[in-house]
């Protein structure tokens, strides 16, 4: 606004530079009695003068008192101390930056769902019963319990059953809880990735493959050398 001041205002007082640059507006606030300061100043063309005052109720008798000689621009005042200040409330974005560990798991995380849709995807529950004979979920429950039936977390954290483990005749592939305990891990996803990437001690060739064939002792080994090393 640019009315003239008055001599008692509840508040301060504060001189806008209303012409941006770069999108900042500086503020100059004055807290001595506005009208001596103003008294013989004229104001460039491109500023403004504006009342600041934190408490509501101060503001509504500003505003009762000079009454249409002024306009409300709390935006211009708001815009202003945010321009002000915001160097010193500025989030630092780095604090939410995961860390190399944090990393580490979420690109496990990745891989292990890479390996998963390689292998051919998942099956859910039903399917699963489905293929193996009509079998309760109590069955397919205790199968998974002992390692025998692979399942990971699916999406809305329901079990998926990775078709891999399938044959073509839809039972279930031999050794699947031999190797789990060679492996020393009840980590589905480790097991699974085990499973289906190539392998230098079976010659390259992926250990599902081999207990597709009935070589379930030679993958064992293999699941044992595996574990040993720490991999």
């Amino acid at each position: 606004m640019a009315e003239k001041a008055v001599s008692k205002p509840a508040g301060r007082l504060a001189i806008g530079q209303s012409a941006r640059s770069k999108d900042v507006i500086t503020m100059f606030t004055v807290k001595r009695d506005m009208a001596k300061v103003l008294v013989d100043y004229k104001l460039p063309a491109d500023a403004e003068v504006a009342i600041v005052s934190s408490k509501p109720s101060s503001a509504n008798r500003i505003e009762k008192a000079l009454g249409p000689r002024v306009a409300r621009r709390a935006e211009l005042v708001a815009r202003a101390l945010g321009s002000r200040k915001g160097t010193e409330t500025a989030v630092d974005k780095s604090a939410f930056e995961p860390d190399a560990r944090s990393r580490a798991i979420l690109e496990g995380v990745r891989i292990a769902q890479e390996d998963l849709r390689e292998a051919g995807g998942a099956y859910d529950l039903e399917q699963v019963r489905t293929l193996m004979r009509g079998v309760s979920r109590q069955a397919v429950d205790k199968r998974v319990h002992e390692g025998s039936l692979i399942a990971v977390p699916g999406p809305s954290n329901r079990r998926a059953f990775p078709t891999v483990q399938f044959k073509r005749d839809g039972t279930v592939v031999p050794g699947l809880k031999a190797v789990r305990d060679a492996l020393r891990t009840k980590n589905s996803w480790m097991v699974l990735n085990f499973l289906v990437n190539p392998d230098v001690r079976l010659d390259g060739q992926r250990p599902i493959e081999l207990l597709k064939a009935g070589d379930v002792s030679t993958v064992v080994e293999a699941a044992k050398r595996h574990g040993e090393q720490g991999a």
